[in-house]
């Protein structure tokens, strides 16, 4: 626990002695979140093309997390903010547009750069915050 989640406490020894069993959860393997993200946008996932947009999606969230755990950046991609980036992009009908309004301005700005790094690498598109974009 590093306080991410107001509320959420660190458990002290004492507690967690008092457990026969402590498991850990990590994040799901790639496949099946992006098994996931199709069943609850099927209209996205209904092409080829579409569900290569997905698995980008899900490279995407994946270098958020490796960032996070990292100390690279404060903020990571939930597999409900992956599905929630999917549903925006079947309104906006722009994945780095979707992008932005869902994950990215939940970032600190300072992070921006990095961030549209991450995106970048999976879409091949450079954003407007990142810094390989000359003004």
């Amino acid at each position: 626990m590093n306080g991410l989640y107001h509320g959420v406490q660190r458990l002290n020894h004492a507690q967690i002695d008092r457990w026969n069993v402590v498991a850990s959860l990590n994040f799901l393997p790639a496949e099946d979140e992006i098994s996931i993200v199709a069943g609850r946008v099927p209209e996205l996932a209904r092409t080829p093309e579409g569900m290569e947009l997905i698995r980008a999606m899900v490279s995407v969230a994946a270098l958020t997390r490796d960032g996070f755990a990292a100390g690279d950046v404060s903020t990571l991609m939930s597999p409900r903010t992956v599905i929630t980036w999917a549903q925006n992009i079947e309104i906006f009908r722009d994945s780095a547009l979707a992008f932005r309004l869902t994950f990215l301005n939940k970032c600190d700005e300072s992070e921006h750069s990095l961030i549209a790094e991450y995106f970048q690498r999976c879409f091949d598109t450079e954003l407007p915050e990142s810094m390989a974009i000359d003004f």
